[in-house]
């Protein structure tokens, strides 16, 4: 990987390739990848929280730097969200160093609204994830 891009784990609300695609137009799709021992959470928007034995479905991208300053700008970080390192597995069982977002401390746990809950959702089936796992709102 060179330096002017980063390995992007996405979840959420970024799994889906069309919403990628406008906050990150140079960004390249790689592949599905799980991120172990946490699971998904709503805190209106996405969040992961620690959890062994469980994981998060999510996919790979290939970021440059020009478009991470646009991703920071939606995840609203450093405010809402942080940058996580994580480590990943892809489907073959290779594993993979990645960049994330986690919410920082302090916001309560809520239920997304509908139209957020509608692009995760397409993000899952975007990616070959069964969206029923998520909770019907």
């Amino acid at each position: 990987m060179s330096s002017d891009s980063l390995i992007y784990f996405a979840y959420g609300s970024n799994m889906n390739t069309g919403h990628m695609k406008l906050w990150c137009p140079h960004s390249e799709p790689l592949e599905a990848a799980q991120l172990a021992d946490y699971r998904l959470a709503f805190r209106f928007w996405c969040d992961l929280l620690p959890a062994p034995g469980q994981y998060v479905p999510g996919a790979l991208y290939r970021v440059p730097r020009e478009d991470l300053r646009w991703l920071d700008e939606y995840e609203d970080c450093p405010r809402l969200y942080e940058h996580l390192a994580v480590t990943v597995a892809t489907a073959d069982g290779r594993q993979v160093e990645a960049m994330t977002y986690r919410m920082r401390p302090g916001h309560a746990f809520a239920p997304p609204d509908r139209q957020y809950l509608s692009i995760v959702r397409q993000g899952y089936i975007d990616w070959g994830y069964d969206p029923s796992v998520l909770p019907a709102m």
